[in-house]
């Protein structure tokens, strides 16, 4: 969910509660220190209220720990929407069934336990360090109590100030799931971000320690050669190419000149937030594609070529165009996100402060990271 203001909820992470039981370690004296899953202790999970409303996690920091994102308001001036450590816990017996099958399970729970940013200075350098606690919500997933809800989830938030809310009743279904449906990685979870979950996904008991470049959960959908992708090193003709540098693409758009690619059948509501940075609203869009992003789209490749590109219009309320996003993918490895350019302008005259203009925009393909290797555009429907 994001904050509307100060002091208003946001979730933008994972954590999931899961109904399925697996074992957590316990002090047994058996030989070898090894004991069976009846012996093993099995940590409590958050109960409902007789009106509905989750009771305040208890005992969560003996969970399974996957991670700390943060969002500070240094990088996303002049406020960003969450600016805290986001410190994220699974339950264990939904961790083993990740692990197991690569799906969080009906029941799964998440928690998120906020922190402000604290210091900017230690012995170890300069940095961001966290400060006094000051918040926590909550996710889970449960196909009975939230059958009407997008993917079965529904958050809570107990406070952005302590003392914590002793029960929480579920938030409005528009204020989180619209953006975790449209750019989470997995079930409606931001797996993308914790490489803790992707590193475990589908692993089985050895949970993907020490495996870095395992493909589980990745957003690529396979490689060129594994997708039937063609022309991964295809030359970008002059009639394809889209320049990747600020002065050059603004003024290549204001020529028009990506007009003469194919197009979206007709103009539609943006899927994302484009083009309000604060992610209040979308908007009236028209895509346009080039020519290797084109064939790459219609032959349904899982990875397009170096050289791809779209170009998205923004249109305002007196229908004519207000502004532009543009991506290009510089490199045949997507790199995560990382090997694409990402552009975004809010005018059609004055270039000089663009939302984003670089390689690797966090927030640009975060929400394009669900989409066939970052494009998320049905073309050609």
């Amino acid at each position: 969910m994001y904050r509307s203001g100060k002091g208003a909820t946001a979730f933008a992470a994972l954590v999931v509660f899961a109904s399925f039981s697996a074992c957590a370690p316990s002090d047994s004296s058996q030989a070898g220190g090894a004991a069976s899953a009846a012996d093993a202790p099995t940590l409590p999970k958050p109960a409902f209220t007789a009106d509905g409303e989750l009771e305040r996690p208890m005992g969560y920091r003996e969970w399974i720990y996957v991670g700390t994102p943060l969002t500070p308001n240094e990088l996303n001036p002049p406020e960003a929407p969450f600016p805290e450590f986001h410190s994220v816990y699974i339950h264990p017996d939904d961790w083993a069934h990740w692990k197991e099958t690569g799906q969080f399970p009906d029941g799964t729970v998440m928690v998120k336990e906020l922190a402000l940013v604290g210091s900017t200075q230690a012995v170890s350098g300069n940095g961001y360090f966290m400060g006094e606690f000051s918040g926590l919500e909550a996710t889970i997933k449960d196909s009975q109590r939230y059958a009407d809800e997008p993917g079965y989830w529904a958050y809570f938030t107990f406070g952005h100030s302590y003392p914590l809310a002793e029960t929480a009743p579920a938030q409005p279904a528009g204020a989180c799931n619209t953006c975790h449906q449209v750019s989470a990685a997995d079930d409606w979870v931001f797996t993308q971000y914790y490489p803790v979950l992707t590193a475990a996904k589908g692993t089985g008991a050895t949970g993907g320690e020490n495996m870095p470049g395992t493909e589980a959960g990745g957003a690529e959908g396979g490689s060129a050669e594994a997708d039937g992708s063609e022309g991964a090193g295809a030359e970008v003709s002059a009639a394809d190419a889209v320049p990747t540098s600020a002065d050059e693409l603004f003024a290549y758009l204001q020529s028009g000149a990506y007009k003469a690619f194919a197009r979206d059948a007709e103009k539609h509501t943006s899927v994302g937030p484009h083009p309000s940075p604060d992610l209040q609203q979308s908007s009236t869009v028209l895509a346009h594609f080039n020519g290797l992003l084109e064939a790459s789209l219609k032959a349904g490749n899982g990875s397009h070529p170096a050289g791809s590109a779209a170009v998205k219009e923004f249109y305002g309320d007196d229908g004519e165009v207000s502004g532009w996003a543009v991506a290009v993918k510089t490199q045949s490895d997507s790199g995560q996100g990382q090997n694409w350019y990402w552009y975004e302008v809010l005018s059609t005259t004055d270039g000089s402060n663009p939302v984003a203009a670089d390689l690797g925009v966090a927030l640009c393909w975060g929400c394009h990271s669900t989409g066939r290797d970052f494009v998320l555009s049905k073309y050609p429907s």
